[in-house]
C-alpha cells in the first residue's frame, strides 16, 4: 500500500486545526503521513497540533509538526515538501475536512490508473446557510486536461479536492522548492504536474470546504471586500505567470496559455466590478477581455446590461436565437 502524504498549512489555527486533523484521523486508508507546517503562529497552534501526535501514532499514522517564520500558504507548502515521504500527495486547509473515504478512494484511483498523473473529486462548499457542490455540470466532470481547464478558468483548484503523484511533482521540482507565494499554493502543484498529462475525476464529494464566519474572504465592508478580492486575484495571476513561464519553454505555446488565463482573469474582474457597481473598472476589464479574443456573447450582454446600452436588447435576442437553434 502506497503512502499518502498530506500537507496542512496552519497560521493561528488553534481553534480550527482539530477540524482537519480529526478528519484525517478518521480516514479508512491505513498508510498516511501528515505534515503540519506552523507558519509563524502567535497563538497556541503548536500545542493543539501536538495533542494529536500520540493518537496518530497509535493508529499507525505519522504526524510531523514543522515550525517556520511566517511565509504565507505557498511558503508553508514549500517547506512541507521537504518533509514528505509518500508516493501520493494531497493538501488540506486547517479548517477544512476530508470525508472518511477521501484518501482511500483517490489513492485507489491512482493505483488502478497509472496513466493518470493525478485525480480530483467533487466536494461540498459549506456555509452557515447550507452547502452546495463544487461541480454540477457534466462538462466540467469530463475534464482530463487540467492544465488547460485551469488556464481557461473552467474548473476549481481547491486544496483537498485533488491528489497527485509525487514522482511527477519532483520531476518538475527536483529541489522540492515551489514559488512561495503568500496568495496560495495549488497552482504551483497542479500546473506543472498536469501539463501534457491526464487527470482523473471521481464524481463524488470527498471533502468539505468550510467558510469561516470571520474569514478574510467574508469581509463585511463591501468596499474592502472588493479590493481584497482584486488583490487576491492579482496574487493568483502572479503565481500562474511564474509557474507557466517555468513550465512551458515554447514561446508561442506559453503566450497562448497566458492569453487564455488573462481572458479568465479579466472576465472575473469585470463581473466582480459589475456586481460591485465599479463602472470604471468594469470598462477597463471588459476592454482588456476583448483584446484577448475570448470575449463571449454572454460577456458582451453582461457588460452592456450594466452600462444600459441599447445594444443589450439586440444581443439578448441573438442569444435566444442561438439557444433555440442549439
Amino acid at each position: 500500500m502506497k503512502r499518502v502524504s498530506v500537507i496542512i498549512p496552519c497560521y493561528n489555527g488553534e481553534k480550527l486545526i482539530d477540524t482537519s486533523l480529526s478528519s484525517v484521523f478518521e480516514q479508512t486508508y491505513s498508510n498516511i503521513e501528515v505534515i503540519v507546517v506552523d507558519d509563524g503562529s502567535t497563538d497556541n497552534s503548536k500545542a493543539a497540533i501536538e495533542e494529536w501526535i500520540d493518537k496518530y501514532s497509535e493508529k499507525g499514522y505519522i504526524l510531523k509538526y514543522v515550525y517556520q517564520e511566517n511565509r504565507g500558504p505557498g511558503g508553508a507548502v514549500d517547506t512541507g515538501l521537504k518533509h514528505i515521504t509518500g508516493e501520493y500527495l494531497t493538501l488540506l486547509d486547517a479548517d477544512d475536512r476530508f470525508l472518511s473515504e477521501s484518501v482511500e478512494k483517490r489513492a485507489e484511483f491512482l493505483d488502478n490508473n497509472p496513466e493518470y498523473v493525478g485525480v480530483r473529486s467533487n466536494g461540498w462548499y459549506v456555509r452557515e446557510s447550507g452547502r452546495r457542490l463544487f461541480i454540477c455540470e457534466d462538462e466540467e466532470k469530463q475534464i482530463t486536461d487540467m492544465f488547460s481547464a485551469l488556464s481557461f478558468g473552467k474548473t476549481n483548484n481547491w486544496a483537498g479536492t485533488y491528489m497527485i503523484r509525487t514522482d511527477a511533482l519532483f520531476k518538475a521540482y527536483p529541489d522540492r522548492s515551489i514559488y512561495p507565494s503568500r496568495f496560495g499554493q495549488n497552482f504551483q502543484l497542479l500546473l506543472p504536474v498536469s501539463y501534457n498529462q491526464k487527470f482523473g475525476y471521481i464524481d463524488e464529494p470527498l471533502m468539505e470546504y468550510i467558510t469561516q464566519k470571520d474569514s478574510l474572504s467574508q469581509i463585511s465592508d463591501a468596499e474592502k471586500a472588493y479590493y481584497y478580492g482584486l488583490k487576491n486575484a492579482e496574487g493568483w495571476r502572479d503565481i500562474y505567470m511564474h509557474v507557466v513561464s517555468e513550465t512551458i519553454s515554447d514561446e508561442s505555446e506559453r503566450s497562448y496559455y497566458i492569453n487564455a488565463f488573462n481572458s479568465s482573469f479579466f472576465r472575473g474582474r469585470m463581473m466582480n466590478a459589475v456586481a460591485s457597481g465599479k463602472t470604471e473598472d468594469a470598462e477597463k476589464y471588459y476592454g482588456l477581455l476583448k483584446k484577448t479574443g475570448y470575449a463571449s456573447l454572454n460577456d458582451r450582454i453582461a457588460y452592456s446590461d450594466f452600462r444600459k446600452t441599447p445594444w443589450v436588447i439586440v444581443l439578448k435576442v441573438i442569444r435566444r436565437i442561438k439557444m433555440f437553434l442549439g
